[in-house]
């Protein structure tokens, strides 16, 4: 290993101090300058290091908080949506019920392959929606109009 040779200038205090050391633990003053100007260099890397990763959790921490809030949105929606269907929704007369459920099963099959196909990624109802209002188009890229 090549050593390359320092002249530094220290401060009185720092001298003694060093030298107090040298005698305490029998090091040298070259291995304990050496020892010391490594562990203070890689703390200042590792403090970076923890500094970006702190910053990228941070970032990470306000995405899921604003997905926490999207879902708590969509999860009020469709109570809201339920419970007005529920109270505007009267009662069937038993002579329709059995057709009116044939119909319902039939609705509520398309209804879940239309979910799964949404869910599988071939269209989301979010992208059409903002392409049906013009603020998307269809590569999910903001329209010229809508750009900030």
């Amino acid at each position: 290993m090549v050593q390359l040779r320092l002249h530094i200038v220290l401060a009185e205090e720092t001298a003694r101090l060093l030298e107090a050391a040298c005698l305490q633990t029998g090091a040298t003053k070259t291995s304990l300058v050496e020892t010391a100007l490594t562990e203070l260099l890689e703390k200042k890397s590792d403090e970076r290091a923890l500094a970006a990763m702190v910053k990228r959790l941070d970032r990470m921490n306000r995405v899921i908080e604003r997905l926490a809030g999207d879902a708590s949105a969509q999860t009020e929606t469709l109570a809201l949506y339920i419970l007005y269907y529920l109270c505007i929704t009267p009662p069937l007369p038993e002579t329709a019920r059995a057709s009116s459920e044939a119909l319902g099963r039939k609705r509520f099959q398309h209804f879940i392959e239309q979910v799964g196909d949404r869910l599988s990624g071939k269209e989301r109802y979010g992208d059409a929606l903002l392409g049906h209002m013009g603020l998307e188009d269809r590569a999910g890229e903001r329209t010229a109009e809508a750009a900030p």
